[in-house]
């Protein structure tokens, strides 16, 4: 019997001590979408990505329409073509279409050129916004400062939002 009643004065003791540690805990918690929105930086680096995704974009588009318009002429013609000549039309519409894949996969695929852009141009604006919320919550004496918009954040008071100091460092240093 003292066996047990020291091992729950040990369990009580425990949880008193991680209670106590945990109200010593301080959390915060950022908008990174408001961020990204209010910060100059941030908007430029989107506006220049958005450039350079819309002539690729532009580009896969006429070569879409270019492979249409071959597509149909083929059938439109195909019954009065040469076996040569169909041969040498379908070829060149195969060429094209392993051509329009390919541009896909470098230009938009995973490893491609549109994502190798977005790490030049919005990757050291993440850094340098990833830099001052670390300033604002060591300023702060914050232990933890999550993003609201990961949605992992049902309720937070607003006191604990640090969204306009982490926008009043990123423009201040500007």
């Amino acid at each position: 019997m003292k066996k047990f009643t020291l091992i729950m004065i040990g369990v009580l003791l425990v949880m008193c001590s991680a209670n106590l540690l945990a109200q010593n805990v301080k959390i915060g918690y950022v908008n990174s979408d408001r961020i990204l929105a209010e910060f100059e930086e941030a908007k430029e680096a989107q506006r220049k990505l958005d450039v350079e995704a819309k002539k690729l974009e532009d580009e896969y588009r006429g070569m879409l329409g270019k492979l249409d318009s071959l597509n149909r002429d083929f059938e439109r013609q195909k019954m009065i073509m040469s076996e040569t000549r169909r041969k040498t039309k379908e070829n060149e519409i195969t060429q094209l279409q392993q051509s329009i894949q390919r541009y896909q996969v470098e230009k938009m695929g995973p490893e491609g050129e549109i994502y190798r852009k977005q790490a030049e141009l919005v990757g050291p604006v993440l850094e340098k916004i990833k830099a001052v919320i670390e300033k604002v919550g060591k300023g702060n004496k914050y232990d933890y400062i999550f993003d609201t918009v990961a949605g992992n954040i049902l309720y937070a008071e607003p006191v604990h939002d640090l969204t306009d100091k982490v926008l009043y460092e990123l423009k201040r240093n500007e």
